[in-house]
């Protein structure tokens, strides 16, 4: 079993760092990216999770060393320059886990005027009750939790962590709800999908329910793409798909 603690901890050692009063995470790469409709994209090095169907898991997970420690206003201001070369008001982190070290998430935050959408995509399974809080503070901040797997076992298969982690994801959403933000507007659930049966996807949706009656109509469902180097892990990991979809963006079955 991959411990998400002690990954959690790799983390801090080897991408994150104090200077001063700030803390700096390492980045490898800014884009600008098609998704949401247009979005500018910094990649963070490192996650506490190693999912078998991830597209960045050179950099998020085995090479934790890459790329440049930066400020969070330095993150902050190479993202609105970007944006704004494409007239884009979306802002993200992704690539890797943004609440490990939740002081630089949040001070990348506090850097983006209320005029920009920044889109925190996260795993969810460090947003305990005081980052909930910390997060819901931001009116323009939209968390997406990416929930692995529909049922716990699923999560195991994925990830190769406990399965009881699995109801950390749901915990996170539950305590943004109760924070204050708002269910598919300011939070809403996006789940891999791509190794579920149509039943699981249900109970899914039931869990969801519970926390919110509008979470299960919100579901962003997510799919394996099928980059050479994702397929490359499956293969590594035994995983196999029931559905996936072309780096295109094609629904290919796996069945």
């Amino acid at each position: 079993m991959i411990d998400p603690e002690a990954l959690t901890q790799l983390v801090l050692k080897f991408a994150v760092k104090r200077e001063g009063e700030r803390t700096l995470r390492r980045y490898f790469r800014f884009r600008l990216d098609r998704w949401y409709g247009g979005i500018a994209t910094a990649d963070i090095v490192g996650c506490n999770l190693r999912c078998g169907m991830c597209w960045a898991w050179r950099n998020s997970s085995f090479r934790l060393d890459v790329g440049d420690f930066l400020a969070p206003e330095q993150v902050a201001e190479r993202l609105m320059e970007l944006a704004k070369t494409r007239g884009y008001t979306q802002l993200r982190i992704s690539g890797g886990e943004p609440t490990i070290a939740a002081d630089h998430l949040i001070g990348v935050l506090k850097g983006i005027p209320h005029d920009y959408i920044f889109v925190v995509e996260t795993n969810g399974i460090l947003i305990d009750d005081t980052l909930a809080r910390r997060l819901a503070a931001f009116p323009n901040v939209v968390v997406r939790v990416s929930i692995k797997g529909a049922t716990p076992e699923e999560f195991e298969l994925i990830t190769m962590s406990p399965r009881a982690y699995f109801r950390r994801q749901l915990d996170a959403i539950s305590n943004l709800v109760n924070a204050g933000m708002a269910p598919c507007r300011d939070v809403y659930p996006a789940a891999m999908l791509g190794f579920s049966t149509e039943e699981s996807a249900r109970e899914l949706e039931r869990a969801l329910a519970g926390i919110h009656p509008k979470l299960a109509e919100c579901i962003d469902v997510e799919y394996v793409i099928l980059y050479p180097h994702v397929v490359k892990l499956m293969r590594a990991r035994r995983l196999k798909p029931t559905r996936a979809v072309t780096p295109s963006g094609v629904p290919v079955s796996m069945i």
